[in-house]
C-alpha cells in the first residue's frame, strides 16, 4: 500500500528543492527542507491519496496516515547511513516532543485486541531520505527509542534505495556571463 515508484517520485522531488539549499545555511536548514517538502509532496501525490493515505496533523506531528494499515508515515532528514543495512540512519534535525512521544509510543506495550483505545492511534513511521551530490538513498523505517531528540533505534526498516542506487543531488550554477547583466538605470517621475 505504499509503491515503491511512489517513494522514489517523493526522493526525486524532495531532491530538486534540496538542490537550492546552499552549503552555508545552518546545519537545521537540511533537515527543515526535508521535511517540510517531502510532507507537502507526500501530501499531494494523487497514487498515495488513491491508496487510501491521507493528511494527519494529530499529535501534533505532521505526516500522512492510512487508517486501515494504523500508520502515521512522517519525512525525516537522515545522514549517509539511509538505505545502508548494516547500519543505522541519524535523523538531522532534533525531533520535537511530540515526535518523541510517538516514537515512546512504537517502544511500548503491545495493544490488546479487547481493550478499545479512547483515540485511535497509529504507528510513526519515518520516510528516511538522505541527499547529497554522490547518491541518493531511503528507507522507510520504524523508530522505537531516542535520546535528545535524536533516534537512536529502529525495530524494522525496509530499504528502499541503498547507497549509490540512485545518483545525487545537482546544483546548478549560473555562468558568470549572465551573472553580470547590467542593472536598467532607474529614475523618478516629477
Amino acid at each position: 500500500m505504499l509503491p515503491r515508484h511512489c517513494l522514489l517520485d517523493l526522493a526525486t522531488k524532495i531532491g530538486g528543492e534540496r538542490a537550492n539549499v546552499a552549503e552555508y545555511e545552518p546545519s537545521n536548514v537540511v533537515g527543515f527542507e526535508t521535511w517540510r517538502w517531502g510532507t507537502r509532496y507526500a501530501r499531494e501525490d494523487k497514487t498515495l491519496k488513491e491508496l487510501g493515505w491521507e493528511l494527519c496533523d494529530s499529535d501534533q506531528v505532521a505526516g500522512i496516515r492510512h487508517d486501515e494499515l494504523r500508520i502515521k508515515l512522517v519525512c525525516c532528514g537522515t545522514d549517509a547511513n539511509t538505505g545502508n543495512p548494516t547500519k543505522s540512519p541519524r535523523n538531522l534535525s532534533e525531533r520535537g516532543v511530540n515526535s518523541c512521544k510517538l516514537i515512546g509510543r512504537n517502544a511500548g506495550q503491545i495493544e490488546m485486541g479487547f481493550v478499545e483505545p479512547d483515540e485511535p492511534t497509529y504507528d510513526l513511521w519515518y520516510y528516511c531520505s538522505y541527499y547529497c551530490a554522490k547518491f541518493i538513498s531511503i528507507e522507510v523505517s520504524r523508530p522505537t527509542s531516542e535520546i535528545g531528540g535524536f533516534v537512536t533505534a529502529f525495530s524494522d526498516r525496509i530499504i528502499i534505495a541503498q547507497p549509490g542506487e540512485i545518483p545525487g543531488i545537482r546544483r546548478f550554477s549560473v555562468p558568470q556571463e549572465f551573472a553580470d547583466v547590467p542593472k536598467p538605470q532607474v529614475s523618478r517621475r516629477k
